[in-house]
């Protein structure tokens, strides 16, 4: 790739060394230098939100069964669960 980020056929890496961890750091650097931490927080909320809506993540969980827990009741026996 140029510095454009456009493929350049010529090019080639074979040469050169992998990339390292300080190579991704200065990458990841840079981006939240431009972005920011906050930005990228509410980007990823705001695509999330464009792409789900509240009914369709609904309607996508599998159902969900609700029954009372025992409760302690003086003169009951605690392992049932009154009706």
């Amino acid at each position: 790739m140029d510095l454009e980020g456009e493929y350049d056929p010529s090019y080639n890496n074979d040469d050169e060394d992998e990339i390292t961890q300080e190579d991704a750091l200065v990458v990841i650097s840079a981006y939240f230098e431009e972005k920011g931490l906050v930005r990228q927080q509410l980007n990823s909320f705001d695509e999330f939100i464009q792409k789900n809506t509240t009914q369709e993540i609904v309607d996508e969980s599998a159902d969900i069964e609700i029954r009372p827990e025992s409760q302690h009741n003086s003169g009951h026996r605690a392992d049932l669960a009154e009706t």
